[in-house]
């Protein structure tokens, strides 16, 4: 742990919750309300809400009511 100024939001993710299928949880999460994070990078994008990078078979993102960043994380 370490302080911050703002100690109710970080620039990175604060968690993540391991899944064994992101594509399956994603739209579950969806259908009950949660809006996940879409990203457009020349290295590295969303697609329908899941990304995929060396290292990363999938993963997605979702801020909670304080600005967190929260991810669903699937292992290679």
């Amino acid at each position: 742990m370490y302080g911050r100024g703002n100690p109710n939001r970080a620039d990175r993710t604060q968690v993540r919750f391991w899944t064994s299928d992101v594509a399956i949880n994603v739209p579950e999460l969806k259908a009950r309300g949660v809006v996940f994070e879409e990203y457009d990078f020349p290295t590295f994008k969303t697609v329908d809400s899941i990304g995929t990078s060396p290292g990363i078979r999938k993963s997605a993102w979702f801020k909670d009511p304080d600005g967190n960043t929260i991810a669903l994380f699937q292992p290679e």
